[in-house]
């Protein structure tokens, strides 16, 4: 298992996006231009050089420029080209999975599915948690000292899991835990950043 994260965004201008835009293949390019503003620009950027760090050692690709598009499943879910797997045999078994916010880019890869979210800790909305979270868990993150990290804890876990079965945020989302209860959820808090990750790997 691989993890970047890169949380030093702060001195991150218009100068360095147009380095890392150079460096990113058509497609990527493309796809980080469709943003309107800078921030998905670099966060779209980030992410993918991130993955290129991870993944440069494994292919005989010389440059990122080279890297082919991601296929994506039925839900959205990127994954590996097939024409990667002609180069190096280790690529049939490796997945990957990116996410942003403010303060954060990151990508994980592993040989098994695995999912990554990093979210910002903002101010907590019941009405959302109603949506994402079981009784339980709603109990739980509103008797907390501080319920805005108490949710995106729970929420950035249960991305992280959704990522890794490959569906993305569902009406299930409540009851995810129970339905993949051998899931591994790793999750760290940066409070002087303000920032919360989590990463699932080992799915049953």
């Amino acid at each position: 298992m691989h993890i970047l994260i890169d949380d030093k965004l702060s001195g991150y201008g218009e100068e360095e996006l147009r380095r890392d835009l150079a460096l990113l293949p058509a497609w990527r390019r493309e796809q980080a231009l469709r943003f309107r503003h800078f921030e998905g620009q670099r966060n779209c950027a980030r992410a993918f050089l991130l993955l290129w760090e991870c993944l440069k050692d494994h292919v005989d690709l010389e440059r990122p420029q080279d890297f082919p598009e991601f296929v994506r499943n039925e839900h959205g879910k990127p994954a590996l080209p097939a024409s990667l797997f002609t180069l190096r045999s280790s690529l049939f078994t490796l997945h990957f999975s990116l996410s942003h916010c403010k303060e954060a880019v990151a990508c994980i890869v592993d040989n098994h599915p695995c999912g990554i979210d990093v979210e910002s800790v903002g101010r907590y909305r019941e009405s959302v948690a109603r949506y994402a979270m079981n009784d339980g868990e709603l109990a739980a993150i509103n008797a907390s000292p501080d319920p805005s990290r108490a949710f995106v804890r729970l929420w950035t876990q249960k991305e992280a899991l959704l990522k890794a079965v490959g569906t993305g945020i569902q009406d299930n989302m409540r009851d995810i835990f129970g339905q993949y209860p051998d899931a591994v959820i790793t999750t760290h808090d940066e409070p002087e950043k303000d920032y919360i990750l989590s990463f699932c790997t080992a799915l049953q």
